[in-house]
């Protein structure tokens, strides 16, 4: 008897371990739902690479930053707000040098398929900038090129492929400023983040 109870047991416990597993798999994101991230150069404008993000389904994509100012330390994370995941995170350091910890790493622009011909820039109206932070990027005293910034990602297979799959989308321009004080904007770089 003892046997047969301590069979059946096994047997339970292995068969809430595979039913677990499924429903784990079940949850991760189906690939459907795609960011596109392009890192480009403050000052060069010259793009540096990026990540596709991929996400759980959603109707909507909304970008909402959590900004810490860095009295010593801080950091800014966007998330994506109807998945409650994130898009971007990094340290802002006064005086020094913070750096991004989401994502982890990013592709190398090699990694990236180029074409012959170049995309054309949106309308002004369908930029914009993610707000935080004091005035509209963070750094209300920067000139932002929007021309030199989209010509360096114009080229980009994906870039094609996420405005032609999502046309009226809003292309989202973010500064990530990891150094400030006497920060060096040779450290600053534009995220461009794109919607499939």
């Amino acid at each position: 008897m003892k046997k047969t109870i301590l069979l059946f047991g096994l047997t339970l416990a292995m068969s809430l371990t595979a039913c677990s597993d499924d429903d784990t798999s079940t949850n991760q994101p189906a690939g459907n739902n795609k960011v596109l991230l392009l890192k480009v150069d403050l000052l060069t404008n010259t793009f540096e690479g990026g990540k596709e993000l991929s996400f759980e389904e959603a109707d909507t994509f909304t970008i909402t930053p959590e900004y810490v100012s860095p009295a010593d330390f801080g950091s800014i994370k966007l998330k994506y707000e109807e998945t409650g995941e994130t898009i971007f995170d990094g340290t802002i350091h006064w005086n020094g040098l913070g750096e991004m910890s989401y994502p982890a790493a990013l592709d190398a622009p090699s990694s990236f398929a180029v074409m012959d011909n170049e995309i054309a820039m949106p309308a002004s109206s369908d930029i914009v900038h993610v707000e935080y932070g004091d005035g509209e990027t963070g750094f209300p005293f920067l000139t932002i090129d929007h021309e030199a910034i989209w010509e360096s990602i114009s080229h980009l297979q994906l870039v094609e492929d996420y405005r032609a799959r999502n046309p009226n989308a809003k292309v989202n321009i973010f500064l990530y400023a990891p150094s400030v004080g006497i920060g060096d904007p040779a450290d600053w770089d534009w995220f461009v983040i794109l919607k499939n």
